[in-house]
């Protein structure tokens, strides 16, 4: 259990969080029966973790089938509004993807996953549906390819073992030896293109945003398919207005000693 002591861990609030987590997009509606399968506990756990979450406002049900109730963005929301930057970096965000018409995103490293935790749609918009919350795989974003090129080469290592590869397309990356090698020729590039690695068609390109300490905190970004704007294109009108973008960013936040 990492460095926690087990006298020290909550069992009943790591449950009543993965109940949470239980419901998505394929299961919006669960029976008791259903939340229990899919966390793996009780009926009897799952029913108490249930009406203790309905009786918070969390959880709502109705004809035997338990759904999520609008109280539950309280708790992604707390970690928005604790950062004191985001409303000026939604104003750099929003001007980059009206400039660009493309949508435009802010997002984070969280374990090994990269989160969207802002974002600005384009009318055109990537089959992939990403929205705030949204969670994709690090190897193949290029938000996750300007974490990994941050990273010291030891750390890097033993990072990408823990990263799950696949294919999902004929560009994407499939070994650790390859990721390594790939990230360590792009390292001293101040941003990082992914093209066609996570679904067809798809380039991405992304810039970082660093903290007061120069440490790196999210990335800028922007997506589009290859029909709608070429690499070059990309490189060439996109890139430079992306890297002022999430330049004035790390100023912003530099100044807010964050």
């Amino acid at each position: 259990m990492n460095d926690l002591d087990k006298k020290d861990f909550v069992l009943a609030l790591a449950k009543g969080l993965s109940v949470i987590k239980a419901f998505d997009k394929e299961n919006t509606h669960m029976t008791l029966s259903d939340v229990a399968k899919k966390v793996d506990i009780t009926r009897a756990n799952a029913r108490r973790l249930l009406l203790t979450l309905e009786h918070l406002g969390y959880v709502a049900h109705r004809d035997n089938f338990f759904y999520l109730t609008p109280k539950i963005i309280e708790l992604g929301y707390s970690y928005y509004a604790s950062l004191p930057w985001t409303d000026l970096a939604y104003k750099n965000l929003k001007q980059v993807a009206n400039e660009c018409k493309l949508s435009c995103s802010i997002s984070i490293l969280d374990h090994i996953h990269i989160i969207c935790i802002m974002r600005i749609a384009a009318q055109r918009v990537l089959s992939e549906g990403i929205h705030v919350g949204t969670r994709l795989p690090t190897a193949y974003t290029a938000t996750g390819r300007v974490y990994l090129a941050h990273m010291e080469d030891k750390k890097l290592k033993k990072f990408i073992k823990k990263l799950p590869l696949r294919a999902y397309t004929k560009n994407s990356i499939t070994s650790c030896e390859e990721l390594y090698e790939r990230i360590k020729a792009t390292r001293n590039l101040p941003y990082q293109i992914v093209q066609e690695e996570l679904e067809d068609g798809l380039i991405a390109i992304a810039s970082p945003i660093y903290n007061k300490d120069k440490e790196i905190i999210g990335t800028m970004n922007i997506g589009s398919h290859i029909s709608y704007k070429d690499i070059q294109t990309i490189k060439e009108e996109v890139l430079p207005r992306l890297q002022q973008a999430a330049q004035q960013t790390s100023e912003i936040i530099t100044l807010l000693q964050y």
